[in-house]
């Protein structure tokens, strides 16, 4: 029976662990449609953006279904859509093609890690779980976009790099055979309202506000390295480091726990990430740059968790926690633009001044959410 248990929570490690596999090969597939693809940079681009549309469309959407499907049917259709579509772009020539393509892997990895957060919410110790499951699925994903880079795409191209994904994902989506029906749904679907409270609504916007300060500096991290001077192959192992540091700041949360409270480490790690970016902003050596790119994601890492328990602590009835992928990939779509506007208007102290700002919003309706929650009724 302890087995039994033992695999039950492998289950949502592997489900969030594979939803996460093409933003890690994020970097190189926009490479490769430069490359052999024949699209401009700006093309080539958007087909990231279009990725994040579809996958939070699809946690958007989770309102609807994640209470009432049976969650093993779900991530089996999504990881054979994934597969079926890495294994048909290497075929696919055009914008237009490629478009849909990413978009449904989109789609179809925003099913993934709706249903991951559903089962990290719904289980004993949520914060716990999330922590965990952070710092595992990075290291999991710095390896392989490691192994990309370093072996699969100088050997085999697109066609490799989408093969090797396919077959992880759906070796990865097997786990949801080790689900018994009564964890099979969240909540009856009686209990199901889209009226969400004040509370959830202001965590939701303090995780948009994080990824928005994370995704607005991180989409100008390489340019950043480059413009100190820096040797492009320095910049890029540094770059990749970031997602090892994201794990070791989620270990960190695990270990310290809920000893102090939620609202403390979430105000060590967003000044964490502050402090990052004025160095990373004002890097002129590999130290520094370092540094700031290992302060950014040790502070990421380390505060996600918490945020995520606090909306799990605000959404009594676990109706809206699937909605935490759908916030995180809004921030993530919208920072790169901000942070680009930004960048252009009078460079670096605009985009201190927008990342500083978005993690103070971030953090102002997080306080507000914890100290609500510390009221008594």
């Amino acid at each position: 029976m302890a087995s039994r248990s033992r695999a039950e929570e492998l289950v949502p490690l592997a489900v969030y662990t594979s939803g996460g596999l093409f933003w890690a090969f994020m970097p190189f597939f926009v490479g490769l449609q430069i490359d052999i693809g024949s699209l401009s940079p700006t093309q080539a681009g958007s087909l990231g953006s279009t990725y994040l549309i579809g996958f939070s469309l699809a946690s958007v959407s989770s309102l609807w279904w994640i209470h009432v499907v049976r969650w093993s049917h779900a991530i089996f259709a999504a990881a054979g859509v994934v597969a079926l579509n890495l294994l048909l772009m290497p075929r696919m020539h055009g914008f237009a093609a490629s478009f849909i393509t990413t978009g449904l892997i989109g789609v179809a990895m925003g099913t993934l890690w709706s249903i991951a957060y559903q089962m990290f919410a719904t289980s004993i110790h949520p914060q716990r779980s999330f922590a965990v499951g952070i710092a595992i699925s990075y290291v999991a994903l710095a390896a392989t976009a490691y192994a990309m880079g370093r072996y699969i795409v100088p050997a085999a191209g697109l066609a490799g790099a989408g093969a090797t994904l396919a077959l992880i994902v759906v070796s990865l989506s097997l786990s949801a055979l080790a689900l018994p029906k009564r964890q099979q749904h969240a909540i009856s679907t009686a209990s199901i309202s889209l009226r969400a409270p004040a509370n959830v609504l202001l965590a939701l916007g303090g995780i948009i506000g994080s990824g928005i300060a994370f995704a607005s500096i991180w989409a100008f991290a390489e340019r950043i390295g480059i413009g100190a001077g820096l040797e492009r192959s320095h910049v890029g192992v540094i770059v990749s480091s970031n997602l090892l540091a994201s794990a070791g700041g989620s270990v960190l949360a695990t270990w310290l726990g809920s000893r102090v409270g939620r609202l403390l480490p979430l105000c060590l790690g967003y000044a964490l990430m502050a402090v990052a970016v004025l160095a990373l902003l004002n890097a002129q050596n590999v130290q520094w740059y370092a540094f700031g790119v290992a302060g950014l994601g040790l502070g990421i890492g380390f505060a996600m968790p918490y945020e995520m328990a606090t909306l799990a602590a605000a959404d009594e009835r676990g109706r809206f926690v699937a909605l935490i992928a759908a916030a995180q990939g809004f921030g993530s779509a919208i920072g790169p633009a901000l942070g680009g506007w930004a960048w252009a208007h009078s460079g670096v102290q605009t985009l201190i001044f927008v990342t500083t700002g978005a993690l103070m919003l971030s953090l102002l309706c997080f306080t507000w959410v914890s100290t609500a929650l510390r009221r008594p009724l």
